[in-house]
């Protein structure tokens, strides 16, 4: 039985849909990896926003280093059954205009009913210095999801990733939906 391309697109828009974390995956500048799950929201034009404290980790190797891996993984099914979506890009602390429109895009994203978000919006101010935080976006290159068929010679024995055309424009469906959830 083969999966079209159309059927694991599908997967993709589902996990991202419906999961309201990530893992974010940074390399400082001699190599040295690290990964933190995040509250994130994205957009249409294939980009993923969240915050972080500018001092973090992997705040500091974004700014030394942009390139990242991003996971939003879908972990309710039982041991064997998960599934991710896999992005690679660059990401970059947002400043001036790209600050406010990350505000808008993350907090309408995580927080469609309007109460909710009037609670949970921080404005731009709160994003810059010399505050703590800051609002990051990650523009994704390339997309890639687990072949429900196995790897090409080792089968289901192991794990094999297989990449995908998807695009965050072409989602369907109500904002609502990614906010499901605390």
């Amino acid at each position: 039985m083969s999966v079209s391309v159309e059927e694991l697109c599908a997967v993709a828009s589902h996990i991202l849909r419906t999961t309201r974390y990530m893992t974010l995956g940074t390399a400082s500048t001699a190599g040295v990896p690290m990964v933190t799950p995040l509250a994130h929201a994205w957009d249409d034009q294939d980009a993923f926003y969240w915050f972080s404290g500018a001092e973090s980790v992997h705040s500091l190797n974004i700014e030394r280093n942009p390139v990242v891996s991003i996971v939003v993984f879908d972990s309710h099914p039982s041991d064997g059954g998960g599934q991710g979506l896999y992005a690679c890009g660059r990401a970059e602390a947002l400043q001036g205009d790209a600050l406010a429109e990350g505000c808008e895009i993350y907090y309408s994203r995580r927080y469609p009913d309007p109460a909710a978000r009037s609670q949970r919006y921080r404005p731009p101010a709160q994003f810059r210095a010399p505050a703590p935080n800051r609002l990051y976006r990650a523009r994704i290159e390339s997309y890639s999801v687990l072949s429900p068929e196995g790897h090409p010679v080792h089968g289901e024995t192991v794990s094999h990733r297989v990449a995908i055309p998807f695009r965050t424009g072409l989602l369907t469906g109500p904002a609502e939906e990614a906010a499901a959830g605390p």
